[in-house]
């Protein structure tokens, strides 16, 4: 079973639209309704330099918003500026100059009034409301300002569309409630995503020398999120790719650079290979082979609190590939790094190990188990996930509690499937019943919410237990 968890996001979450990373192995969100859709074939602009390339861009989440003109924008920004109108004088004398010089100038001077709206910090911006509605207003107004600076670039004149789309980072202090896009908050990285393969595009036209390692900034991150909540392998392996070439751009990295790249790379591969663990979860172990490096170059140097969270993502990564192998050598890397883990917790932390670690630990042990048909490897099992639901019952956390409540419920059907000699029937019967009573606790939640994921695997452990309890009872 695939199993990297999103905690805190995939049942509250998913009535908010926020995700959070963890490390339990179930991470890939359900895929939300209404994300806009590109057409096969959306419209493109199209630019030439002087040698005949030529270059063709899509831009169709850009093109949604529209620019009502220089003299709109300036009536708009002082409207939002009445309340504080002396210190918004330097901000409306420059919406006013917006219309004066030559078309380039014209749309320099728009790209960097856009820049400036849509950046809160900047020190021209305070005048300026920062309520949530107010924020988003602005940010419209800038990116409908950035698609009027495109508009303007003539096919010869890749350089300025670069500019005025390079500039789209302002979409990120939209709020996560924007309007327009949906899910909202889906919208920063939908934007980021779209000018960033389109500066890719246009790199070579627009004077650049570094277009081979040249990567859009936040660009691998933002295809991330977007891969992880459409179940898109395709963005998440671009998302793979665009990581390694920013890393092999940089120059002798040092330790720290070397294990985010590590990091970010077996977290992407490994997402992609939940929605595609075929050819022997080839993308997880190309992920993990970063990791496995830093680890061997410097463990020796690195403290244990940080080397714990190493042992960790390599002790997932390879949870994640022994769920799909079903292989021996894989389940019992995967219970050494999380053992290693759970080990130093034990020893340095005040509280102990975390649940995600007995959560992950107790999967590991189980696959072991049903591997080896060793009946202490399920009481071990059962014991690191009653043990990991006990600790989300005392933080109080429903949906860390859900997860568990349906991680425990499995962890017994399959105990009581193994059909071990030692297992009585009314011991098996017994913990059908009780998977079954969690697991029909924990449903109407998993409902409620739209997990897809989640409810699949509880309604198979349903399936299962309700059908064993039938045959076991009806024998003799």
């Amino acid at each position: 079973m695939k199993e990297r968890l999103l905690i805190a996001c995939v049942l509250v979450a998913a009535a908010s639209y926020m995700a959070f990373k963890t490390e339990a192995r179930f991470s890939t969100p359900i895929k939300p309704d209404g994300i806009p859709q590109a057409s096969e074939n959306p419209p493109s602009r199209i630019y030439k330099d002087a040698s005949g390339r030529e270059v063709h861009i899509a831009t169709p989440l850009l093109d949604k918003f529209s620019y009502a003109g220089d003299a709109d924008l300036c009536i708009e920004l002082r409207e939002m500026t009445k309340s504080n109108v002396e210190a918004a004088e330097e901000l409306l004398d420059a919406c006013d100059n917006i219309s004066t010089g030559s078309a380039v100038e014209i749309s320099q001077k728009r790209i960097w009034l856009a820049t400036i709206l849509g950046d809160e910090d900047e020190e021209y911006t305070y005048s300026l409301s920062d309520n949530e509605t107010d924020r988003n207003r602005r940010v419209v107004l800038a990116i409908s300002m950035l698609r009027a600076a495109v508009d303007a670039a003539a096919p010869d004149a890749a350089k300025e569309a670069f500019s005025a789309l390079d500039s789209l980072w302002i979409a990120n202090d939209a709020s996560g409630a924007f309007a327009g896009y949906n899910p909202p908050f889906l919208f920063r990285s939908a934007m980021k995503a779209e000018a960033g393969e389109a500066l890719l595009a246009l790199c070579p036209l627009a004077g650049r020398t570094d277009c081979d390692s040249f990567v859009p900034s936040g660009m691998p991150q933002a295809l991330e999120e977007l891969g992880r909540w459409k179940s898109d392998e395709a963005l998440l392996l671009r998302s793979a790719e665009l990581l390694e070439r920013k890393y092999k751009a940089v120059k002798d990295p040092d330790k720290s650079k070397e294990l985010d790249f590590a990091q970010d790379f077996s977290a992407t591969l490994g997402y992609a290979n939940e929605l595609n663990p075929g050819n022997a979860s080839a993308h997880a172990r190309r992920g993990v082979k970063p990791l496995e490096e830093w680890l061997g170059k410097y463990q020796n140097s690195t403290d244990e609190r940080a080397l714990r969270y190493i042992y960790s993502k390599i002790g997932t990564a390879y949870g994640r590939i022994a769920s799909d192998s079903q292989q021996r050598a894989d389940a019992e890397k995967a219970l050494k790094f999380n053992g290693l883990t759970f080990e130093i917790a034990r020893r340095l932390d005040k509280d102990g190990p975390s649940w995600e670690n007995m959560a992950n630990l107790g999967d590991d042990t189980l696959l072991l188990a049903e591997l080896n048909q060793e009946e202490a490897g399920f009481q071990r099992a059962l014991k690191f996930h009653r043990d990991a639901y006990a600790i989300t019952r005392k933080l109080n956390s429903q949906d860390a509690s859900a997860y568990m409540n349906m991680k425990l419920a499995r962890t017994l059907q399959h105990y009581a499937k193994a059909e071990l000699p030692s297992v009585t029937k009314n011991e098996r019967i017994a913990m059908l019943e009780e998977a079954i009573n969690l697991a029909e606790g924990v449903k109407p939640l998993f409902e409620q919410t739209g997990t897809a994921l989640y409810l699949r695997m509880t309604n198979g452990v349903l399936d299962e237990a309700n059908a064993q309890l039938i045959s076991l009872r009806q024998s003799n």
